[in-house]
């Protein structure tokens, strides 16, 4: 008797053990090459710390920029299920992806800071602590709320209804200004005014 054509097994995907083999060879890569730097700095916990926080803040700014700008295409769709669903996949990316990134970010800019000499209160370093905390504020307290009633409203009334429309519009708006925000501490950061 012949299975039926549901219930066939499922084929195993190799890109699991594909990304993990070459997410070990760039951590692996960034340790050896983080201990080989002292060309400005004799530090090497500093390349360290400085490799993971640039890594990173790669990861959560980069990633947020990719969500505006493909929220920006789903907007000319006018479809809600499109817009539903980039909101949704920036809920995912927010709670599971940019908060650890960004904590990330925020404890090794303080490594790098111990190991080093800069002192605390240039111009850079509050700006880019000031502007973390507006965005570390925002996700928690405006966010973080928000994106639980977007889910309850997709989930209870759809993704066109008028309420529902109303709140994804508003998540990607701020989502627009808080990348707005991170962007500034980049170039904040890369720049160094005023020091």
């Amino acid at each position: 008797m012949a299975a039926p054509a549901n219930s066939a097994p499922a084929q195993s995907r190799p890109g699991g053990a594909l990304t993990v083999g070459l997410l070990l060879i760039v951590v692996v890569v960034g340790i050896v090459f983080a201990f080989s730097s002292s060309l400005f700095l004799p530090n090497n916990w500093y390349s360290l710390f400085k490799a993971i926080h640039v890594t990173f803040a790669l990861i959560w700014v980069g990633g947020g920029v990719l969500l505006v700008i493909l929220a920006l295409r789903a907007e000319r769709t006018n479809d809600p299920d499109v817009m539903a669903t980039i909101a949704r996949q920036a809920m995912f990316a927010g709670e599971r992806i940019f908060a650890p990134a960004g904590l990330i970010v925020f404890l090794m800019g303080i490594a790098m800071m111990i190991n080093t000499n800069f002192g605390w209160g240039k111009f850079w370093i509050v700006l880019g602590l000031i502007g973390y905390a507006a965005t570390f504020i925002t996700g928690i307290a405006v966010l973080a709320p928000l994106a639980r009633k977007v889910s309850a409203a997709l989930d209870e009334r759809g993704p066109a209804d008028p309420t529902t429309v109303a709140l994804v519009n508003r998540i990607l708006l701020i989502a627009r200004i808080d990348i707005s925000v991170l962007l500034i501490v980049v170039l904040d950061m890369v720049t160094k005014p005023f020091s």
